[in-house]
């Protein structure tokens, strides 16, 4: 789970097979982990798809839009 996490602040939008692969782990496990920071309030899906699904970790995301890059 923990790798899950760090993921999210390389890759604040992704989807389970970019997580999967990016961590080599099962996409199922991959599924379970990002299911459960979907619950604790830390991830949304922003397709609304049934399949190929996006996620998404908010308060990452906006973190990183914030950062001035000049």
């Amino acid at each position: 789970m923990s790798a899950v996490v760090d993921f999210t602040f390389t890759r604040p939008i992704f989807s389970v097979r970019q997580t999967s692969d990016g961590l080599g782990i099962p996409f199922k496990t991959a599924g379970d982990y990002i299911e459960k920071l979907i619950q604790a309030g830390l991830l949304r899906e922003i397709t609304g798809y049934t399949r190929n699904r996006i996620y998404q970790a908010d308060e990452i995301f906006r973190a990183v839009q914030g950062i001035d890059l000049e």
